[in-house]
This record gives structure tokens, sequence and C-alpha cells, in this order.
């Protein structure tokens, strides 16, 4: 008997489980000109699209993996309580340059052709909650989310917490529940209680601490939101490097505060002149405002320099710069040196040292085959000998600075000089073991470049001064100018 009332026990105990379901009011979201959805609850960022594809073909599966970033792949399993055929991915991965945060993944696929599938994806700093994420599937498969969408992306007018607010067509989306409005920017995210609130804006605060950032002032500050007095967690970033860079610095305004029933976790941000400028930018003031402010404010002669952080930041171990590249490519000869060849398909590769974070000298090595080749004149003892190219042989070294100017982009400068052989097929009439048995002649290369590339794979772009007539084995109207272009793979 015993037994038997500790089965009915969980099994009521499994049905009230199962039968939780999450409240969705506080949702937003925003429809792209592709028809991708982006949604935002509770600190999630939810996005919905419709690939090409079959649902249990692992070719379509690998695809999604590397469209949403998935790393490390914690589970992959169907859920056979779905009716449509379905899989499910569950992943986490670390951010770039934030060592404080990990990203939780986990991906809904459900077939909704035999050729197209519908992904769901959530992505949350924090914990995750599964009872938010199978609200969302549950509505989805009932067609209810479209309630919750909007396809306008000016925000005229938002619902902040319930309230009505009106703010002009200066305003625009950046994202679900995150809108900038040309001087200011606020998001917020609605949660279930005080406690889950307060650990998103921490997860917030952590997530904004970066390498490329420096935190000139961090200081808790009482303000007035939404009608509350609140503690606003302040912080002053400046940015150092990139661009598009601002010189002033960033103020942000970390907010947790319950707002007509509602718990609320806020980031609210202008740049100002200096730290201590407390002005607060036209959208902010819509929310919160400070009554008391500090001494210090308005101090409009305080220009923060990097070395006043006050904070110590860690020793930079990490070098940007690639140290291995390797390209393919082809030399395209301009003015005269066209009439010795069109075209040289070549092949090489750089081996990088780094002086500093963003900088490196690098050792380079190329070789190059001329094709389309015409007859030129190559003197051996003030003769000619009517010849052609048949190798072109390249080492140089090169100075190189590098940039992210995006996430995974990089734009990469450099400028350097070297020597540059031609191999001709005029055979000599005598040469010793070992040496080449085919005339050749050098000559001086001064070139400079740039290198733009998405994670590992880019585009090179290089001009190359070759004075070839300076050995006196060719003319001067031999031409001395090329360019370089293809694909090069960094490591």
């Amino acid at each position: 008997m015993k037994h038997i009332l500790s089965f009915g026990f969980f099994i009521l105990f499994s049905i009230s489980l199962f039968s939780q379901t999450y409240d969705l009011t506080g949702m937003q979201g925003l429809r792209n000109e592709k028809g991708e959805v982006m949604l935002e609850l509770s600190g999630y960022e939810i996005s919905i699209s419709t690939i090409k594809g079959q649902i249990d073909n692992d070719k379509t599966l690998n695809a999604i993996k590397k469209k949403y970033n998935l790393e490390t792949i914690l589970a992959e399993y169907s859920e056979p309580g779905i009716l449509r055929a379905n899989k499910i991915i569950e992943s986490e991965s670390k951010i770039k340059d934030r060592p404080k945060v990990k990203l939780s993944q986990v991906c809904y696929i459900f077939e909704k052709s035999d050729k197209e599938v519908d992904v769901i994806s959530f992505n949350t700093l924090n914990q995750r909650d599964i009872v938010l994420e199978e609200e969302v599937i549950r509505v989805f498969l009932e067609n209810g989310l479209i309630y919750y969408i909007s396809d306008e992306q000016t925000a005229n007018s938002i619902s902040f917490a319930g309230r009505e607010i009106n703010l002009g067509s200066a305003c625009n989306w950046m994202s679900p529940h995150n809108v900038n409005c040309k001087g200011g920017q606020m998001s917020w995210s609605e949660f279930p209680s005080f406690e889950s609130a307060n650990l998103d804006i921490n997860t917030r605060i952590d997530a904004n601490i970066n390498e490329n950032v420096s935190i000139l002032a961090e200081d808790d500050i009482e303000v007035v939101f939404e009608g509350l007095p609140s503690l606003a967690h302040r912080v002053v970033y400046k940015q150092k490097s990139g661009f598009g860079r601002r010189t002033d610095p960033l103020i942000v305004y970390y907010i947790v505060q319950e707002v007509r029933g509602k718990y609320l976790s806020c980031v609210l941000s202008n740049y100002r002149y200096n730290r201590n400028d407390y002005e607060l930018a036209p959208l902010l003031q819509e929310v919160m405002s400070i009554p008391v402010l500090p001494e210090s404010a308005y101090n409009q002669f305080d220009i923060p320099q990097f070395e006043e952080n006050q904070r110590q930041e860690p020793e930079e171990k990490e070098y940007l710069v690639n140290l291995v590249e390797i390209r393919a490519g082809s030399w395209f000869p301009i003015g005269s040196l066209k009439n010795a060849y069109k075209a040289a398909p070549s092949i090489g590769v750089y081996v990088g040292y780094p002086i500093k974070k963003v900088m490196a000298v690098d050792i380079g090595f190329q070789v190059a085959f001329p094709v389309s080749r015409e007859f030129f004149d190559f003197y051996y003892r003030k003769d000619p000998y009517a010849t052609k190219a048949d190798l072109l042989v390249n080492v140089n070294a090169r100075f190189r600075y590098q940039q992210e100017a995006a996430k995974n982009v990089y734009w990469t400068t450099y400028a350097g000089a070297g020597v540059i052989s031609v191999q001709t097929d005029l055979e000599k009439e005598y040469y010793d073991d070992g040496e080449s048995k085919w005339h050749s002649f050098e000559t001086l290369d001064v070139f400079g470049g740039v290198n733009i590339r998405y994670k590992k794979v880019g585009l090179y772009l290089e001009y190359h001064y070759t004075p070839y007539s300076i050995g006196n084995k060719v003319r001067a109207n031999y031409g001395n100018s090329a360019v370089n272009l293809g694909v090069a793979v960094c490591f």
C-alpha cells in the first residue's frame, strides 16, 4: 500500500510539473526584411527562421550548427512528445574577449516540408529556463507567436513595462526591447522575480567587460526610475581601438526594479563629455532622473586618459595577429610588363613574429608561374637573347598592422621589401653542379597591401614595384609594376 501511495504522489507531481506555463506578456518580437524573427523574453534572445534542408540530413544539421555557432554540443536528440518531427541540439560556448560569461544555446528544429525546416534558437547568458523554452515552443507550434511580432523597425512609441512612451521619429529598434534614439540607448527585460532580474543585470555587467574597453569609473548612484527611488550601478567605459571608435566615454546605468508588478532588468546608456558628466540623453530622461548630483558633476576639464584607469587590467597574453598565412592568387603585370606575360598564378606562405598585440613582422616566400608568355630580350655579356619568363620567386619581409573591424572580421594593412628573381627558359652554356642551368635576373621588390578576412579566410590585394632594369639584364622597357591578389588562409 505504501508503494502504491508513493507512485500516486509521483504521478501527481509530474502532472503538476509539466502543466506549468510561463507568462509571455513580457515578450517582444521583430521581423526583418528577410522574414527572420527575433524575440526577447527574460534575458533570452530567440530567433526563428526557415532554412532549406531535411531534418534527418546530417548536412542540414551541420549547416545549422555552423550558422548558429553551436560550439560545444552537450546533447542532440528528438522529443517524441512533440507531434511534429523534430531535432533538439543543446550547446554552450564562450564569448570571445568576455571570460566572465558563457552562452547557453539550444536549437529546436522542426520539419516544415520535405525541403525546409523551421529553426527556433534560444540564447541566454543566464541559467536556462526549461519552462520558458517549452512554453515558447508550444505557442510557436500553435501559430500563436504572431501576436508578439512587429514588422516596424522605427520606435515612434514603446510599451515600457505596461506604460506607453511616445518617442517621436528619431528612434529605432536595434533588437527586441533595445531602442536607440540618437544619443541614448535603452534595453530591458521582464522577469518573474526580483532575484532572476538581479542575476540578469549582474550577468550583463560581466558581459560588458572586455579587452577593448577601459573602465574609467564605477559606483552606485541613487536615481528615480519610473517614479520609484532606485539604486543604479553606474559604469563609465572608454573604447580603446577599432573602426568608428568614439572618443567620448560611454556612461551606462544598470538598474533592477519592480515596476507595475513587473521585475525589470534595465540597461541605459549615453555618450557624454567626460566621466563626471551626469547629464542624461532625452531617451534616458523618459524613465529616470538623478535627483542629487555628486560634487564632481560637470567637471568639464576632467578629460580621462587610459592610464588613469582605476582598475588594474590583466596583462595581455594573447596576440590578435595571426602567425601563419597560406595564400593562393595571381600576379597581374601593369604597363610594359604585360608584354612579357599576362598573369602568373602563385602560391605562398608567411610566418609572423608578433611585436605587439596588433603588430607583427613577417617573413614570406612566394612562387609564381607566368602564363601567356611572350619573348623579350635578355642581355648576357651585352648580347641580347630572345627568351621567356618561366618562373618568379619572391622572398621578402613585411611589417603588418591588424585590427578587428567587427566580430570575426579583420582588416590588415602592411608594407614590405624583398628580392624577386625571374627564371627564364634560356639555358646557360656552362653551369656547375647544383647550380641552376637557366639564366635568371633579380631585382628589389617594394610593396604594400591590404587583407580583409572573416575568421580564418580572407582576400588580399597588393602592389609591387620591381625595377628589373637595374641589373642590366633587361632594358627599362621591360616594365616594373604588378599587382598580386588572391585568397589567404590565416592561422
